[in-house]
């Protein structure tokens, strides 16, 4: 459930999915994990590459879930 997430988590994201900020963007070639370091609207904030991104919050998926 995406509603657990919260700062600090570790959560999973997918490739090709678009991280963003306010002067370029970055198109993942595969699947990473990385943390929430903050959420403004619809978008997490995570740490990348040493820098802060947005990411929407529908690519992501916490890793507390279980999967089948």
């Amino acid at each position: 459930m995406k509603n657990s997430i919260k700062i600090g988590d570790l959560v999973y994201v997918p490739s090709d999915v678009t991280l963003f900020n306010e002067s370029e963007t970055h198109k993942l070639k595969k699947p990473i994990n990385l943390l929430i370091t903050g959420k403004k609207d619809t978008f997490y904030e995570v740490y990348y590459n040493g820098s802060p991104w947005y990411i929407k919050c529908t690519s992501v998926y916490d890793l507390k879930e279980e999967m089948c």
